[in-house]
């Protein structure tokens, strides 16, 4: 194999690479920082920080306030499960976490991540 077709080989074979990591790459969008910074607030209960990284309006019954969505939804049992839990990006670049019978999901709001719901684990 000649010199230029080598390098014209290995420069298609970069775009590949990059056009099938792109999407992947996207999806996090800055969610692994988003992440430690919430686990780091979860293993202090850090509720003043929790409560900006949670959409209350999407929490049903507990959306009245953040004590009660903290008294419901952040249980100290949930905090240790959401310190332990990998999160799973589904098919919409959104995260979810299964910790017990509840789906912790994550999604951008206003472009930023946030604790968008919890819904029960069908």
């Amino acid at each position: 194999m000649t010199k230029p077709i080598r390098i014209w080989t290995v420069a298609v074979a970069a775009v590949v690479a990059l056009a099938v990591a792109a999407p992947a790459l996207a999806a996090d969008a800055g969610f692994a920082g988003f992440w430690k910074v919430f686990t780091a607030a979860v293993a202090k209960d850090d509720k003043p920080a929790l409560a900006k990284m949670v959409v209350l309006s999407e929490m049903g019954d507990w959306s009245s306030s953040f004590a009660a969505f903290h008294a419901g939804g952040l249980k100290p049992a949930a905090r240790r499960c959401l310190l332990k839990a990998k999160p799973d990006r589904d098919g919409e670049g959104n995260y979810n976490v299964n910790c017990g019978d509840l789906i912790y999901g994550f999604s951008k709001t206003g472009g930023v991540w946030k604790l968008a719901y919890v819904s029960p684990d069908d």
